[in-house]
């Protein structure tokens, strides 16, 4: 079982052929157009004793099954990115073999750049000299074919976001099932981050009108009226064929980013483990969705695909379970009004998040608190839907 659209479902098709082909063994081919239905449907399919033998997971949330209870422990093949294996470890055992990641990057158009005569991001961009570039830019009003404005910079202000700048302070507030929330080592880190979210949106007034709550970024770098945007690699997939690029977010003390990785998985219950096995690893080759990077390291060290390979070594990977997710959208939505609301301080909404947190959010010390597919109440002819 697996989720993908239109092209990515045809190449999967095409990967079960060939493993076919390299080993005798057919492999019927379940396929969701989106993630939410795939979720039901595989947590339906094992809490109904009728698990696929392979299933693609997001390390996120394990797609909603429990890693400990319904899926087997496996080894990846050589040379598979080590952040992306700490993705599956759960209790000390690879849950899946990783496949393919997405992280958070800064995308810009070279063409901006060189109309202002300022050179382009790299390496040695922090956030103070993005905020002094994008200002520059703000001054020189440039305007588009239409006449509309252009704008320095395009982002979302959300959880992940506050985690990344966190996490290049020295105090990730999450980063696998461990939070780092409530201790007083990580305070000065989380108000600082507050403060420059609150900064970059107010008083620097360099951003791109937001979007609608819980909407990812992308709509004005795509129209090539924002010169800076952060957001997910995979948002290549979805831009228009224009000249662009991406390099890694602007640092701090350190550099994070945060990242999203996907793999398959072979469940417990699988009838036949062994060519379950090598099924995965035969399909764990290559990204199965356009936009994703492979977590094998590029040959080509320019690659786009290098670079995010580089990112993915510092980036932060939260995982959720339903509480802690809860509270990560709480999370989203704070901050989000934090970037909409000049009049928001940073010290009432860090003693606002405190209070949730401790209060009813805060995730209990257990090995596992990841939802056990098998206790869900499937419907007794449970169909799962497929191509």
């Amino acid at each position: 079982m697996a989720w993908a659209t239109g092209d990515e479902a045809k190449a999967l098709r095409s990967a079960t052929d060939a493993f076919q082909a390299a080993t005798g063994t057919r492999a019927s081919l379940t396929v969701e157009s989106d993630v939410a239905t795939y979720n039901l449907d595989l947590q339906q399919a094992i809490a109904s004793d009728t698990p696929p033998d392979v299933c693609l997971i997001s390390a996120r949330d394990f797609s909603g099954i429990d890693p400990i209870r319904d899926l087997v422990e496996v080894t990846p093949a050589a040379g598979t990115a080590s952040r992306s294996i700490a993705a599956f470890t759960v209790a000390g055992a690879i849950k899946a073999i990783p496949d393919e990641f997405s992280v958070n990057m800064l995308f810009y158009n070279p063409n901006h750049f060189d109309r202002a005569g300022i050179g382009y991001p790299d390496r040695h961009w922090n956030w103070d000299i993005l905020e002094a570039i994008s200002r520059a830019l703000v001054s020189l009003k440039l305007q588009d074919n239409s006449g509309e404005p252009i704008y320095p910079l395009e982002l979302v202000a959300d959880f992940d976001f506050w985690n990344v700048l966190c996490a290049q302070v020295g105090h990730p507030i999450m980063d696998l099932n461990d939070w780092h929330l409530a201790g007083d080592d990580g305070k000065d880190s989380q108000l600082h981050a507050l403060g420059l979210i609150h900064d970059i949106f107010h008083e620097y007034a360099i951003t791109a009108p937001l979007q609608k709550t819980h909407m990812q970024p992308g709509r004005f770098f795509a129209q090539q009226r924002a010169s800076l945007l952060i957001a997910p690699s995979e948002f290549t997939a979805s831009l228009p064929k224009f000249h662009y690029a991406m390099t890694l977010l602007p640092g701090d003390i350190n550099r994070a980013s945060v990242a999203r990785v996907n793999g398959w998985a072979v469940t417990s219950k699988s009838s036949q483990s062994e060519a379950a096995l090598s099924l995965a690893l035969f399909l764990a080759r290559q990204p199965l969705h356009a936009g994703w990077s492979s977590v094998q390291k590029s040959a080509d060290e320019s690659s786009p695909d290098a670079i995010c390979y580089e990112a993915l070594s510092q980036a932060v990977i939260p995982r959720f379970d339903p509480k802690t997710a809860t509270f990560a959208q709480f999370l989203d939505q704070q901050i989000d009004l934090l970037a909409r609301n000049s009049q928001q301080t940073t010290d009432a909404l860090y003693a606002h998040i405190q209070t949730e947190y401790r209060n009813g959010y805060a995730p209990p010390s257990v090995e596992s608190v990841l939802p056990h597919a098998a206790e869900l109440k499937a419907p007794a002819a449970a169909q799962v839907r497929g191509l």
